[in-house]
């Protein structure tokens, strides 16, 4: 028998939570502190891992002497990611995720409406670094760690012994998150059993609305965006294209890790054409700031609790959510569950509650398979696209039938 993942027992804690609340009812309330437990302990591991693991990312990128093949990478990257965004935040406010939650006593917490735009703007640039850490200031906290990650790049040797430091507390914080993830189905539990406990079975009906939608999106992106860049600009077909390099998003679909999907796809970007050197390069670089289906989810799930806390987002705080979005990718680690971490980035940029973190946890084994999936995808199209426009030619299956057959791959 197939062991069960930690994200696996968290899901199965969600449902657990939703029998024993269903059965017990009220009686299920002192069961909320096993909630509450578990969002101080996501909490606790925000600011360490965004720092830890966005300046060593940073400075691993800009190190790269391939500057033209990285412009368009990034370039391709984050217009995606926009795109994704986008497209993410429409469909969100369409069908309005998350609108008829019951929260209960989490409504009571007091929201503090983010400053204008322009304010924000200004506001980006830390003062004081150790006070934004403290107060949880998360633009600031990015801002600082890519700030920092480029100057070691800059500092060459001399930040060598920074450098280590930096990459081995980035180490030991994953190790954190698998901790506290080994709690999170008893937090997950006590949560969901409170909430069906006091609210009913028709509490969960929101969650069907938030999985249909970043779903949707998912495949919207992939299917209509990623097509076009695809024609656009490598010249291939891209439905060929898509089919021969399914063994990468599928297993990133059961496995929940683009790190982990790294070597397939490496192995299916070769058989399609795409040359060594072009993989080599990009598909690394995606694994770690490349996190479109991530920054997809982030959106969805930013709306589905502000809607859930009764809050309304304007057009300048969804702006500041696709930013933060954007930016919290970066430092998204490609395993199981740190989606769900960096979410907290997103949801305090906006000043919405990260309580509400806690309310998806138990679904979100559901979304990462869609998400890391997205992910996986946009690192493949982009070393296509990369290739493509560096004089690069691939397999003549993925041609038109105008396109010579005697096209040859690049290596």
């Amino acid at each position: 028998m197939k062991k069960i993942g930690l994200l696996g027992w968290i899901l199965i804690g969600f449902l657990l939570g939703i029998i024993v609340g269903a059965i017990f009812g009220e009686a299920a309330t002192p069961l909320r502190v096993l909630g509450d437990i578990l969002v101080r302990l996501l909490s606790m591991l925000v600011v360490p891992l965004v720092i830890t693991t966005l300046s060593v990312g940073v400075a691993n990128i800009s190190g790269i002497k391939m500057g033209r093949m990285l412009g368009k990478t990034l370039l391709f990257y984050y217009i995606t990611g926009i795109i994704g965004l986008t497209i993410a935040l429409f469909f969100a406010n369409l069908f309005n995720v998350g609108v008829g939650m019951e929260i209960g006593e989490l409504a009571e917490i007091e929201y503090v409406p983010p400053p204008d735009f322009i304010e924000v703007l200004v506001n980006i640039v830390p003062r004081n670094i150790f006070a934004a850490m403290v107060e949880m200031t998360m633009l600031q906290i990015v801002f600082f760690a890519i700030i920092f990650g480029f100057a070691m790049n800059l500092a060459g040797k001399a930040s060598e012994s920074v450098f280590n430091v930096l990459e081995s507390a980035s180490q030991v914080m994953f190790k954190v998150v698998q901790i506290v993830l080994y709690y999170a189905p008893i937090g997950v539990f006590g949560l969901i059993a409170w909430t069906v406990g006091n609210y009913g079975l028709a509490v969960l009906q929101p969650f069907a609305g938030l999985i249909a939608v970043v779903y949707l999106v998912a495949v919207i992106h992939v299917l209509i965006v990623y097509t076009i860049f695809l024609r656009g600009i490598a010249k291939i077909n891209p439905f060929r294209f898509l089919y021969r390099i399914k063994e990468a998003p599928l297993f990133a679909f059961v496995t929940c890790s683009s790190a982990g999907t790294l070597p397939v796809s490496m192995k299916v970007s070769q058989e399609v054409g795409i040359s060594k050197t072009t993989a080599g390069f990009v598909l690394p670089v995606g694994a770690t700031v490349n996190m479109d289906g991530t920054a997809i989810y982030q959106a969805v799930a930013a709306v589905f609790i502000a809607n859930a806390f009764g809050i309304d987002l304007g057009i300048g705080e969804q702006v500041i959510i696709v930013v933060t979005a954007l930016l919290a990718s970066i430092g998204t680690a490609g395993v199981p569950g740190a989606g769900m971490i960096m979410l907290m980035t997103v949801l305090t940029a906006v000043g919405l509650p990260i309580e509400g973190v806690a309310l998806i946890a138990g679904v979100d084994r559901i979304l990462d398979m869609a998400r890391t999936s997205v992910n996986v995808l946009d690192d493949i199209v982009a070393a296509a696209l990369v290739g493509g426009t560096e004089g690069e030619t691939f397999d003549s299956e993925l041609y038109s039938a105008d396109k010579p057959e005697e096209s040859k791959t690049i290596n």
